[in-house]
This record gives structure tokens, sequence and C-alpha cells, in this order.
């Protein structure tokens, strides 16, 4: 599935309640938004490529941390530095461990040469990311009052321990690549596939997930014809110039998706919060406790009803 394609959907469900692909000409701003993010690119490559990171890294960790809620109860303590660590790990840790690398994507997009500026401006940029949000995360740790056996505090500081490595023995490609399709994309996908039970009843997860890549197909389609056509253009293999092309497709959504999945409401009830267990360092007692991150299967009112203006009470801008 392409990218944001079904951000149609998620913006008519805010407006109207409809889960349905109508209202085009209400999408104006999401596209005017890519060309905006575009034409920033095209002028000031390397500062619209840290931006980008920057918000990538928002973005995932935001999804990440609005998972774990939804997996152990609206109470959850997890704070969101936190979830701009976790965020932070993706694309950080590349830029400073694999520097090059990190910028070929955007060298083939932009064609401006990786040179000693680039490598020193980006690695900063990777140390500066890091530090900052790890010095935030601590200083908010202190103030905060966190239930440090809990399953959920224990389930995402493992999975982001797990991140951590992740990202510094694989190259970034692959790494960021994997991440996004096996952690992201997947829950993403999971929320999406119980947010539309709101509208269809009695189904399965797996058939709400067939049927949401159906439904993606919209916006699945045209982006599949932009990435082909901007690879067209791209001076590298077959493959790779795909692979760019893609990067260069999230650069430009990823703006206007967030801000858009941002309206989409976290469970507030139905959801089943697990008891509070007894500290323990057993090796079973944490792997039980991880067992659990994942959505279990919700009522028809698992999600916070919206206001009447038909705007959802945001998930990740508060």
């Amino acid at each position: 599935m392409a990218h944001g394609s079904l951000d149609l959907h998620v913006q008519r469900w805010s407006q109207t309640g409809e889960f349905k692909a109508k209202g085009w000409n209400k999408f104006g701003w999401y596209i005017l938004l890519m060309v905006f993010t575009f034409g920033l690119f095209y002028f000031f490559p390397l500062l619209t490529t840290l931006l980008f990171l920057v918000l990538t890294a928002v973005h995932f960790g935001e999804a990440d941390r609005v998972h774990a809620i939804e997996c152990f109860g609206i109470s959850t303590s997890i704070p969101k530095s936190w979830a701009w660590v976790r965020g932070s790990f993706v694309v950080a840790i590349p830029s400073i461990f694999f520097t090059q690398q990190t910028w070929d994507p955007f060298y083939y997009l932009s064609q401006v040469s990786f040179n000693s500026t680039i490598n020193q401006i980006i690695t900063y940029f990777g140390y500066i990311l890091l530090i900052a949000t790890l010095s935030f995360a601590i200083f908010d740790s202190l103030k905060t009052k966190i239930n440090w056996s809990s399953s959920a505090v224990i389930a995402f500081l493992f999975e982001s321990v797990i991140c951590f490595f992740w990202f510094v023995f694989l190259p970034p490609l692959l790494a960021i690549g994997g991440y996004f399709l096996a952690i992201h994309s997947t829950k993403h996908m999971l929320r999406l596939s119980h947010f539309k039970k709101q509208n269809i009843r009695n189904t399965t997860t797996f058939k709400d997930i067939l049927t949401l890549h159906l439904d993606a197909v919209w916006l699945s389609a045209p982006a599949y014809l932009i990435v082909i056509l901007w690879s067209v253009f791209i001076k590298a293999p077959v493959v790779p110039s795909l692979v760019y092309a893609s990067i260069g497709f999230y650069l430009i959504s990823t703006l206007p998706h967030h801000i858009l999945v941002a309206k989409i409401p976290v469970r507030s009830s139905g959801v089943r919060v697990f008891p509070k267990r007894k500290k323990s360092s057993n090796f079973f007692t944490i792997v039980s406790n991880l067992s659990n991150f994942s959505i279990k299967r919700s009522s028809y009112n698992t999600y916070t009803t919206p206001p009447a203006d038909g705007v959802a009470r945001s998930s990740q801008i508060e």
C-alpha cells in the first residue's frame, strides 16, 4: 500500500463521519502541501531533508506511543518525550553512523553531491537530535510519575532497545525500510482496521485489512504513478531509482499525512487494561508483558466519540 493511501478516507471521516472516498475538492490542501514541500526541496534540498527527518522522528515516535496507549489503556504513562526519543533513533542513528548512505537517496533526488560540509551537517544533526531528545526525556521522566513496573512501560522500553540496536547494526535503507514496513505501517494498518469497525460490525481484522487495501486504491494508483514517473528522471538502475523515488514521495507527503493521522481518535474505552504485576526480574514475566503489546479486538464503541463539529480529538497534536 502506498504511503498515506487511506488519508482521503481519514479526512472524510473527520468531517462527516463517513468512511468513504469522497470530498476530493476538500483534499486540495493536502496536494498543495505536497507541492509546497517539493518546491522547498528543489530550492533547499539539505534544509528540507533535515526538516523531513525531524518530522519523520516525530511521526514515527508518536505512532509508537499512541499504539502503546491503545494496547494498554488511555491512562498509560508514556510521555511524549519518550516517543520523540524512539523516533529520533530512526533518523539520528543512521545520520551518525552511516552519514553518506543516509544522504545517498537525497543526492539522487536533488543531484547535490555528498561533500565534507554535508557530512558535518548531517552528523551534527544526528548528535543534536539524539542528545536533545534524550535530555528532554530524562528531565521529563524525573518530573513525571511513571509506573516503571507496568506492562506498557516495560514493553515500550524493550521495543525501544531493539530499535536502537536495529539502527546501529543495519545500513539505513534496510533498517528504515524494515522498521517502516514491519512496525510503523503494521501498527497503522491495525489501528485503521479497528477504526473502521465503527461503521462495519462483526468483521474480522484480516478481512478489515484486505478491505482497507481496496479502499486505498483511490490514492495508491496516483501515488504509484508519481513514483514511477519520478523514477524515470533518477539516474540510477531501475530498482534503486524506484526506491529513491519512493523516498521522495515520503518526503513530500509526510507533512499532510501526519496532520491527518493526528485527527484519528485514541481508543479510550473498551481497551483491556492489564492488572499491575509484582516487580520481577523473571525473564518469562517480561516476555508475558511483551506478548500484550498488540491491539486487541475491540467493540463498536472502542474510540472516543467525536465532538459535535465532527472533528475527532487529536491523537498526536494536543
